[in-house]
């Protein structure tokens, strides 16, 4: 329809946080405060509220956290950041990806409310509020919410109401934007320990203090192997929520989170997202079990350090380095292919597909969602996720 396409193109033309960012304005809350009276608080709808924030393992915690509350009955909303090959993947109703025309409308409606306003929010922003509203239209009693950057100032921060604040760690991710301060980007992540919540739940380890200091109320830590720690706090999270401790953990399959494809002709593919220091570390056993030649095609957004994937550098045989064309500026493949002192260089994500089939049929693809998203199209077209309303069909 078309109020749909009008309302696509505008929040298609809204700035990013990066951009925001790089104008050197001081983050608010302010629009996103204004949007949510002006709607009547849809955030004050939902029985519960779950933010989850921290460096990595935010998306895993929240499909445990949505499949388990699912499993036992429960009518959830997940919104995520960043979508991987379409922008309904932010919002999930219920299990499903909302669809296409109902996200048209929605932002229609945050559309017409921010003209009435004056206001112009951030992309960031619409697909908060966006999924908010949406939420609570659907009659959703849990609303889950994955923070996009920070904690304090992030736009899901501004949600009102019993909370239940979960954050993952603190790591070096995004310090640019905080002046190149950890123990500053911990204060800030602290921020989603607000006076609504109930439980605040971490397992941070190097910076309890600040944590503690900046944060409403008592944290309880979680302790244990690390590969299994997303899915503890988030059974925390549940025990709260359900009132029982008697119920199995399942985890829906997220896209690109080591993500295996076996071509046709004998090709094996490896998506992984992973675009930070801590990422790269964790994958680390899982890139040693795969014997052999392998040639990694790797891209990053400017926002992130491509010296942190040193760590990986010296398992492949090949690095192919690209860009994604889109919103987000990527580091110039040339200039990564400096920064990191070897690799050649392809065009497009295709381009560097076809050059790694020469080269070995081991091919993991890291370094941005984005890019994983463009490879994945070779398998999950982005026409066949929207009207599946599913990125695994």
């Amino acid at each position: 329809m078309e109020s749909s396409r009008k309302a696509q193109d505008w929040l298609n033309n809204l700035k990013t946080e990066a951009q925001f960012f790089r104008e050197g304005k001081s983050p608010s809350l302010e629009i996103v405060e204004k949007l949510l009276d002006a709607f009547g608080r849809p955030d004050l709808f939902f029985d519960w509220r779950i933010v989850v924030g921290g460096t990595a393992g935010k998306g895993s915690t929240c499909a445990y956290i949505e499949e388990t509350l699912l499993d036992n009955g429960k009518k959830v909303a997940v919104l995520s950041s960043p979508e991987i090959q379409v922008v309904t993947e932010r919002i999930r109703i219920n299990g499903k990806l909302i669809d296409l025309e109902s996200f048209g409308k929605v932002v229609f409606q945050v559309m017409m409310m921010a003209e009435k306003l004056k206001i112009r929010p951030t992309y960031y922003e619409v697909i908060t509020l966006a999924g908010i509203v949406a939420a609570k239209e659907s009659g959703c009693e849990i609303f889950v919410a994955e923070v996009g950057m920070g904690g304090r100032l992030d736009a899901v921060n501004a949600l009102k109401g019993k909370r239940i604040a979960v954050l993952t760690f603190v790591g070096e991710d995004h310090l640019e934007f905080f002046n190149y301060s950890v123990e500053k980007l911990a204060e800030e992540k602290a921020g989603i320990f607000t006076k609504n919540s109930v439980l605040n739940l971490s397992f941070e380890q190097k910076y309890c203090s600040i944590l503690e200091k900046n944060a409403f109320g008592k944290i309880v830590y979680v302790k244990g192997i690390k590969e299994k720690l997303n899915k503890k706090i988030a059974r925390k999270a549940c025990e709260k929520i359900l009132g029982c401790s008697d119920f199995v953990m399942t985890q829906r399959k997220l896209p690109c989170r080591w993500e295996k494809f076996i071509t046709a002709d004998g090709f094996q593919v490896f998506l992984e997202g992973a675009h930070s220091y801590p990422r790269f570390e964790y994958i680390l056993p899982k890139l040693k079990k795969i014997h052999g030649k392998k040639v990694v095609i790797f891209a990053m957004t400017k926002n992130h350090d491509p010296e942190s994937f040193n760590i990986l550098l010296d398992f492949f045989h090949e690095v192919i380095f690209t860009q994604v064309q889109g919103k987000r500026v990527f580091w110039d493949k040339k200039e990564l292919s400096s920064k990191l002192k070897r690799g050649i260089l392809a065009d497009t994500p295709q381009e560097a597909l076809i050059k790694a089939k020469e080269i070995s049929n081991k091919i993991v693809v890291l370094g941005s969602f984005y890019l994983c998203g463009a490879i994945r199209e070779n398998f999950y077209p982005s026409e066949l996720i929207e009207k599946n309303q599913s990125e695994f069909f």
